[in-house]
């Protein structure tokens, strides 16, 4: 239920020391733009080797071709999930879609794919006056949470925030990925804008958070994670019918 990004490190070396770290508490580590450029599909390997999946953060945007041949070739370094871009239209998401099922009988796996909805950097006022979209954040994520699934994908990546107008829209077992998950170690100058507390968004119906800073920021970071897997295991036993 916890993914943690791997972004910010200079060497495979300080990889593997996080990953040995944290494996017992994380069950899937994102591997970003950053950390993909500088050390390529072997930090994706790694993670493989000490037992953990990956969420490949590429972000992918661009024509369908091209889009389903990097589908094709995540598929096959068997990352357990990917992300495209919602914004880049229904034939671009479908072709991801139909890269991942040339390549999934290949690799006997087939990763999630997911679409980004609304940067959780980008609040109303962002979205409207610089990036020319109007109207509320909450009714543009659910427009692209729509044309996503339209295209067959299996979830989105979201602002738990940004839940409250999802519930009951979209497919049961629609996944909601959500970064910008804040904990009490989570260090000042926090660039996401559209946070909750790692409990707060389980609540709200995420599948998957995405907590970075809230740990790799604490003085203790086994700590750090331990006190979200207690925040997240205290909603669920909550939810939990009695009987």
């Amino acid at each position: 239920m916890v993914c943690l990004p791997l972004d910010g490190l200079h060497s495979l070396p300080q990889v593997q020391a996080l990953v040995e770290e944290l494996s017992p508490f994380v069950g899937r580590f994102k591997v970003g733009k950053e950390s993909f450029t500088r050390f390529g599909p072997e930090v994706v390997r790694l993670v493989h080797r000490h037992g953990a999946g990956v969420f490949l953060d590429l972000k992918y945007h661009d024509i369908p071709n091209t889009v389903k041949g990097a589908a094709r070739a995540a598929t096959e370094l068997g990352v357990s999930m990917f992300n495209v871009h919602a914004a880049g239209g229904l034939a671009m998401m479908a072709a991801a879609v139909e890269g991942v099922k040339e390549a999934g009988p290949l690799t006997g796996a087939a990763p999630k794919v997911i679409a980004v909805t609304v940067l959780t950097s980008i609040d109303g006022e962002v979205m409207n006056r610089e990036c020319g979209v109007p109207g509320a954040v909450e009714d543009q994520v659910l427009r692209l949470a729509r044309l996503t699934q339209a295209a067959g994908l299996d979830g989105i990546v979201c602002s738990a925030a940004d839940m409250h107008a999802l519930r009951g829209q979209l497919r049961p077992g629609f996944l909601f990925v959500t970064p910008g998950i804040k904990g009490t170690t989570t260090p000042a100058g926090d660039d996401q804008k559209r946070v909750l507390s790692p409990g707060r968004a389980v609540a709200a119906g995420s599948s998957l958070l995405v907590v970075g800073r809230a740990i790799t920021g604490a003085t203790d970071r086994r700590a750090a994670a331990r006190e979200i897997l207690q925040d997240i295991a205290g909603v669920l036993l909550h939810v939990q019918p009695s009987g």
